[in-house]
């Protein structure tokens, strides 16, 4: 059984996780290094302030959003989670730690509007969850040499849950129909592309900049790349800290030059 227990990430920071009684290890401390220590998504010139608006495309238990309410307490965030266990713990974070002016939808994102798609939840490794899990068995050999088989196969034990995919231009006319997106963060295990293809060109124009993580399987990095240099940004990509190169996950930074040359 998946229960929401808290969990201490630092000294005097707790937050809720779904996760399986007895699990290996918690995933919440890796994406707590990632987001608040690193400070991944303020690098290579990522900007922001308290008024900027923000979309979180795959919020998980809300890290993201509660750094940027940290560093930007005006900021607005629309954030999407569509993971039932996974949304739970998000809200409760948001809730217990005061974050106001995040409004939270239960799904995913994509190309297209689906009411029911099928996603594979990992209650071990809630932040793995996904649409397409074929793609995690990339790189599970290392892990297996690392810890074993049978660690592996109970890591990977994923449950089959249904939630709705809706286009982000569709949702944004409801949140913001107008003004700018100061920063698009999309890190949704797998559906990178599908996500940005459900932007209209108009909306396309209002994102200031854009973190998107990936996994480079079946070209996909070139095609955010592609997609992001098509639309006027200035992208920058590294590699994903702390993760083995066997993995292939990659940052993507993407931010618009003005008409002088210079990077907004």
């Amino acid at each position: 059984m998946t229960d929401i227990r808290s969990v201490q990430v630092a000294d005097g920071v707790s937050v809720f996780v779904p996760q399986t009684e007895g699990a290996l290890f918690s995933e919440v401390d890796f994406i707590y290094n990632e987001i608040f220590v690193e400070r991944t998504y303020l690098k290579h010139g990522i900007q922001l302030s308290d008024s900027s608006r923000i979309v979180d495309a795959g919020a998980n238990v809300g890290l993201f959003s509660l750094f940027m309410k940290q560093e930007f307490p005006g900021a607005r965030i629309l954030a999407f989670e569509p993971i039932p266990a996974i949304h739970q713990a998000l809200t409760e974070n948001l809730d217990s730690h005061g974050a106001k002016d995040v409004e939270v939808v239960r799904s995913a994102l994509g190309s297209q509007y689906e009411e029911q798609v099928r996603f594979t939840f990992y209650p071990s490794l809630p932040g793995n969850s996904t649409r397409y899990p074929e793609q995690k068995k990339v790189g599970q050999e290392l892990t297996v040499e690392q810890i074993g088989q049978e660690a592996v196969d109970a890591i990977m034990a994923g449950i089959e849950v249904e939630a709705e995919v809706n286009r982000l231009s569709d949702v944004l006319r409801g949140w913001a129909p107008e003004g700018p997106i100061d920063l698009l963060k999309i890190d949704v295990e797998g559906a990178e592309l599908e996500v940005m293809r459900g932007l209209d060109p108009a909306d396309w124009q209002r994102v200031r900049q854009a973190v998107v993580e990936v996994q480079d399987l079946d070209g996909r990095l070139a095609g955010v790349r592609e997609i992001l240099a098509e639309q006027g940004f200035t992208v920058t990509e590294e590699s994903a800290a702390n993760l083995p190169e066997v993995y292939r996950y990659s940052m993507v930074y993407a931010r618009r030059e003005d008409s002088t040359g210079a990077v907004d």
